[in-house]
C-alpha cells in the first residue's frame, strides 16, 4: 500500500460480526405475523391452500372486494382539490382538470408537441447566434 493513514480491514479477520445473528446486533428484528401452516379456504368445493401470511379464512377468490380494504389498503383520495386549466400549449388552448398541481397539457400529445417546438426553437436561435459570429 501506499503511505495512506487509512486503516485497511481483512474482511476475512474481522471479529465484531463474525459468529453473531445480524439481529442481534442491530435489535431484534420485526418478525410478520403468521396465521398458521396448511390452512385451506372455508368455501365448500375451494381446495386452495392459503398462505400463513393470510389473516382471512378464504383465499383472494372469495374474498369479498370490501375485505381486501382491511388488509391495510387505504382509500384512494386526490391530494388536491380539481382544478381547471388551459393547456400550456398554445395552439391547443383547451381548457382540462387535473388534481396534480404541475400538470401545464392538457395530453401528452400536446405536451411532446410543446417539447418539440421548444427544441426546434433552441436550435434555430443556435444557428443564427452561428451564422452572427462568422
Amino acid at each position: 500500500m501506499t503511505g495512506s493513514s487509512e486503516a485497511v480491514i481483512d474482511r476475512h479477520n474481522v471479529t465484531g460480526l463474525r459468529g453473531r445473528r445480524v439481529s442481534a446486533i442491530v435489535g431484534e428484528a420485526r418478525r410478520p405475523r403468521t396465521f398458521g401452516a396448511n390452512r385451506v379456504c372455508v368455501v365448500e368445493g375451494c381446495n386452495t391452500r392459503l398462505s400463513i401470511y393470510n389473516p382471512l379464512p378464504t383465499c383472494a377468490v372469495h374474498t369479498p372486494v370490501d375485505l381486501h380494504s382491511l388488509a391495510g389498503a387505504q382509500e384512494v383520495r386526490p391530494l388536491h382539490e380539481p382544478q381547471v386549466r388551459t393547456c400550456a400549449y398554445e395552439a391547443c388552448g383547451r381548457e382540462f382538470v387535473t388534481t396534480n398541481p404541475a400538470r401545464r397539457y392538457c395530453s401528452n400529445g400536446c405536451r411532446l408537441r410543446a417539447f418539440k417546438d421548444r427544441n426546434m426553437e433552441s436550435r434555430l436561435r443556435e444557428r443564427h447566434k452561428h451564422r452572427e459570429v462568422v
